[in-house]
């Protein structure tokens, strides 16, 4: 729990939700990336 309220106040700051940005960013590439098609798949 103290976790967490570490982070909430982390993300308080302005460093914080510029980190907040820059994660969320990450992940998305990474999930749209694994999730695109792959072009030696067979396409049916």
């Amino acid at each position: 729990m103290g976790f967490i309220l570490d982070l909430v106040e982390t993300l308080r700051t302005p460093a914080g939700m510029v980190g907040a940005v820059v994660v969320i960013g990450l992940v998305y590439t990474l999930v749209k990336w694994i999730f695109a098609p792959h072009p030696d798949d067979e396409q049916q």
